[in-house]
């Protein structure tokens, strides 16, 4: 994979696809509001990562507008909520495969919890959809002032997965590089995202979005895992965890395998 081609989006191209990151994120929430099920608590935190995506490269005095960085600010808080959300969804999930009736009070537990955050993510959703949608003129941006935080950002970036790959790749147990090359990984996804309109065509966005994609489920393990550990559960919860440790080694093996599929060399990592 070639980063190479990532060149800093123009200040016209940023507004426009500024334009359609708020549209397509007021759909969303209007999904979510209406109906918070899995599907569109993915959609609406997929449309918050596109939004912070590019309120991340914009210049600083863009991004010390009032309105802008408030509007941000409530969505990023809106994310942090629904990623919650999702976290109950997926350790609930992991339970039902095994035996619900089980760890009926596990679930239950979890699915008041999952209530709460809900009610909580409601709240801010009917709040931001209350809220005057923030404008993005090209004519406030500055170009070179937008070309040297693209490059600053994406460097950066670049910096930190050249350092957290060889940590990957060598141990399993290296839960927090591995939980951050997943991170940096989406947020350089993203960013690549801006300078294209044919962002399918790209083959190094599809190459991270696989290894996201085996990162993520590795992720998934390790939500489950955390969550079980001070659990003090019914008998066979012992069993449940050996399990998903014997299924998070396979995935990580499955990561390992993937990335090295993909070719991705850590020294063509740059702009």
């Amino acid at each position: 994979m070639n980063l190479k081609r990532a060149i800093y989006p123009g200040k016209k191209l940023l507004a426009s696809k500024f334009k359609k990151i708020i549209k397509t994120f007021t759909k969303k929430l209007d999904n979510y509001i209406n109906d918070p099920n899995e599907e569109n608590i993915h959609d609406i935190r997929i449309a918050i990562r596109r939004m912070e995506a590019v309120y991340r490269i914009l210049p600083k005095s863009n991004r010390k507008c009032e309105d802008l960085q408030n509007y941000v600010k409530q969505a990023k808080a809106l994310f942090k909520i629904n990623t919650q959300v999702r976290d109950f969804d997926i350790i609930r999930a992991k339970l039902d495969r095994r035996n619900p009736t089980q760890f009926a009070l596990i679930i239950d537990s979890i699915d008041n919890k999952r209530k709460f955050q809900l009610n909580a993510g409601r709240r801010l959703a009917l709040k931001l959809k209350s809220a005057t949608e923030p404008k993005l003129k090209e004519n406030d941006i500055k170009e070179s002032r937008v070309r040297k935080r693209f490059q600053k950002i994406v460097s950066g970036l670049i910096i930190d997965i050249n350092h957290n790959i060889p940590l990957a790749l060598s141990d399993d147990k290296k839960i927090e590089d591995i939980h951050k090359l997943r991170k940096d990984f989406k947020k350089i996804r993203y960013s690549i995202e801006l300078t294209v309109d044919n962002i399918d065509s790209l083959r190094s966005i599809k190459s991270l979005k696989k290894i996201q994609d085996e990162l993520g489920l590795i992720h998934d393990s390790d939500i489950f895992l955390n969550y079980l550990k001070d659990i003090e559960g019914p008998h066979g919860l012992s069993e449940i965890i050996r399990d998903e440790i014997i299924e998070r080694r396979e995935r990580y093996q499955k990561f390992v395998q993937v990335f090295k599929d993909e070719k991705i060399d850590p020294k063509k990592l740059i702009l």
